[in-house]
């Protein structure tokens, strides 16, 4: 087995609120952390946590520690960023840590160890047009300026994609060097072909859902142009067939709640409710059975630093379509149909071309079966841990005083 132990180093990772697990960033912080815990000593870990947002279970490191972190997750963005750029270095000190990991669009502009950030896309730099719901103040924008222009004071920027990374380096101005692409995993355990006819009658039943649909899945962000799925959808013959359009995701945050009571406007408008299911996040079993259960999975995002979900699909043996743009090419390759997001009539032609030609489904479906077998939670945990033990190395061999 693959082993990494060194028990004179002292890893500290800030895991938010990673009991949450219905939101990419928490998917991401989860699953790494359970293959790390197969890797490294859980003697000389340190989980910090947001007070009162400790975890019920410690991710397989069975000896690591769980430390608050001396402010909350509800502040206001300026005490935040006092908290963020005094606090933090000075708790990291305080604990002794070598190296400090943050998984979440999280940087420092000083750190008393080693610093590593994952940054998982830049969106409201590249397309401040797809972000004005969620930084719409002076003070937010501070917040997320705080955040993520001090990416260029990491020892290292842990990004999801070459598209990604690209982006840190043009939009951030941060050294080549300094930034590594590394392909998240698809839980291949959790996510497959499950047609059990009891979980599916009991979860058609608890959704409304009906017998045929397409399906797209994730936040109701603007970004992810759903407004646009239900207007290409409302053009193609899958109606006349008596397919429907499931929608599922988080709607609870702020920019979520207003995208998603957009849609269910905009349906009401061109007179397609009936037709379409709009729902909020769904336990995960549940959700791989609306997976496998669907006909066509859609993501007409445009602007995506990875993307989990159609990866997901091709894993519950889904024909998928996708954008062609940002990372979904990278990540897709040659196992989806691609459109363009800016043009409905592309992706109605490919659901009319896909909804009907079943030799074409189902050369897809396989296509998508190989294709996840690239993105493994083990491989990007190895590369991870490895990241974190290098940045030490390098940190511990500069002068003192020097960052």
């Amino acid at each position: 087995m693959y082993k990494m132990k060194n028990n004179e180093l002292s890893i500290g990772i800030n895991i938010g609120k990673a009991g949450k697990k219905d939101r990419g960033i928490t998917v991401y912080t989860r699953n790494l952390l359970m293959e790390m815990a197969k890797i490294g000593d859980s003697n000389n870990v340190t989980l910090l946590h947001y007070p009162g947002s400790a975890s019920d279970e410690n991710f397989g490191f069975e000896n690591s520690r769980f430390t608050p972190l001396p402010y909350s997750d509800k502040d206001g963005p300026i005490k935040t960023i006092i908290n963020e750029q005094i606090t933090n270095p000075s708790q990291q000190a305080n604990l002794g840590l070598d190296v400090v990991w943050h998984p979440h669009n999280r940087s420092q502009f000083y750190s008393p160890c080693a610093y590593v950030c994952t940054m998982h896309d830049v969106l409201p730099v590249a397309r401040p047009d797809l972000a004005g719901k969620y930084i719409n103040s002076l003070s937010k924008k501070l917040l997320f300026w705080s955040r993520t222009f001090s990416a260029a004071n990491a020892d290292m920027v842990i990004t999801d994609s070459e598209f990604s990374r690209q982006e840190i380096i043009n939009h951030l101005r941060v050294d080549p060097k300094k930034v590594k692409a590394i392909h998240l995993g698809i839980n291949r355990g959790t996510f497959h072909s499950d047609k059990n006819p009891e979980n599916w009658n009991r979860v058609r039943s608890t959704y409304d859902l009906p017998e045929k649909y397409i399906l797209t899945t994730g936040s109701y962000a603007p970004h992810k142009n759903l407004r646009m799925i239900i207007e290409a959808y409302s053009h193609s013959n899958l109606m006349e067939d008596g397919v429907g359009l499931v929608m599922v995701g988080p709607n609870d945050a702020t920019g979520y709640r207003i995208g998603y009571q957009e849609l269910v406007k905009y349906a009401e408008s061109i007179g397609i409710s009936n037709n379409v299911r709009l729902l909020p996040s769904v336990p995960e079993a549940d959700l791989v059975s609306i997976y496998s259960h669907s006909h066509i999975h859609v993501t007409a995002s445009m602007y995506e630093g990875f993307g989990f979900t159609p990866l997901e699909a091709m894993a519950c043996k889904v024909p998928v379509i996708v954008s062609n743009v940002s990372a979904l090419p990278e990540v897709c390759g040659e196992a989806a149909l691609y459109a363009d997001p800016y043009d409905p009539d592309s992706f109605t032609e490919k659901m009319n071309i896909l909804g009907q030609n079943q030799n074409l489904r189902s050369e897809m479906i396989e296509k998508g079966r190989k294709q996840v077998e690239e993105f493994s939670w083990d491989k990007c945990a190895k590369q991870t841990w490895q990241t974190l033990q290098d940045m030490i190395a390098i940190r511990k061999s500069k002068p003192r005083g020097a960052q």
